[in-house]
């Protein structure tokens, strides 16, 4: 879990209940700034109504179908989506929906599933059941394929969000959602980096952004609710993975891609993203922050007592 602990100076801040979760927005230095305010959350609100599976949208609307001309906001976060999933060789899919439908993780009561079921599902995965049709803008799934864009599509609507407030002329401005992706600009920001097994607890560490998009993901946020596309069961490498990314889409995906890779291969992958980030774990009992190359000076990383920072040698 990453906690803000920083208000921006003379912000005006608000918060409201968007996309199944906690949002806060806090804009300084513009003449209106409840009109900012209300122009962050409309954008969130235009991806809640696109992208949701709790409710009735363009999403769920396409899984029925199987085929539709999109929106210019799906089709881009399909797109990022799938360009993801194969730069982490399907550790990111977008498709993973009848798996966590039928786990229970999309309102149905938590199960485990038999070999046999997750083995039919498991043929329904993988980013080449989706053909996405860019010139046109239309989308076709392969029969019994379902997206499911929750582990992006909240970083996009943040990366919206944060421009309608750079829109109104704001000297600085911040979109939290859900203490999973955070974005700022125009002020420094100071992160807390919590343990995922104790959200409670004393932090592992803080590290400061003065600009940029960070997201992560643990499983302090929902128990075993993110699922490794290639076997259909829960991903258990890190404790969480946290990312600084030079998007909020791309930081949402690649921290999910990197819980499920873990510390090594998915360090590697955000130095070939040119993102930058870090994973809690724990090795031999130890707690052990593991960061990409550079990270700790870049963005004055501290770590608490007793927690060890191991810090990857430049590629």
């Amino acid at each position: 879990m990453i906690l803000a602990m920083v208000v921006l100076a003379a912000a005006t801040s608000e918060v409201r209940l968007v996309m199944g979760t906690r949002a806060e927005v806090q804009v300084a230095g513009v003449d209106a700034p409840a009109d900012a305010v209300d122009a962050a959350f409309a954008a969130l609100d235009v991806v809640d109504r696109s992208m949701s599976l709790w409710k009735e949208s363009e999403l769920t609307r396409l899984n029925r179908a199987g085929e539709a001309r999109v929106s210019p906001e799906l089709q881009a976060v399909i797109e990022h989506a799938l360009e993801v999933a194969a730069a982490s060789e399907g550790a990111f899919d977008p498709t993973v929906e009848p798996l966590v439908r039928a786990a229970g993780g999309i309102g149905g009561t938590k199960r485990s599933l038999t070999s046999s079921e997750r083995a039919r599902l498991l043929a329904h995965v993988g980013a080449g059941h989706v053909h996405l049709d860019r010139a046109n803008g239309s989308v076709r799934l392969d029969p019994g394929t379902t997206l499911d864009l929750g582990g992006i599509a909240k970083g996009y609507a943040v990366d919206l969000a944060l421009r309608a407030l750079r829109d109104t002329g704001a000297e600085s401005g911040l979109v939290d959602l859900g203490q999973s992706s955070i974005s700022v600009f125009g002020q420094p920001l100071t992160l807390e980096v919590r343990n995922p097994e104790r959200p409670d607890g004393p932090a592992w560490a803080r590290l400061s952004l003065s600009e940029g998009h960070v997201s992560t993901s643990g499983g302090d946020q929902r128990k075993d609710h993110i699922l490794d596309p290639r076997t259909g069961r829960p991903a258990h490498r890190v404790l969480s993975a946290t990312v600084i990314a030079a998007s909020a889409i791309e930081a949402d995906a690649l921290s999910t891609a990197v819980f499920v890779l873990g510390p090594d291969r998915g360090l590697a992958l955000l130095e070939r993203r040119h993102a930058a980030g870090f994973v809690l774990w724990r090795r031999r009992g130890r707690a052990v922050v593991e960061t990409t190359a550079g990270l700790r000076s870049r963005y004055a990383l501290e770590p608490a007592a007793g927690i060890s920072v191991q810090e990857r040698s430049r590629p």
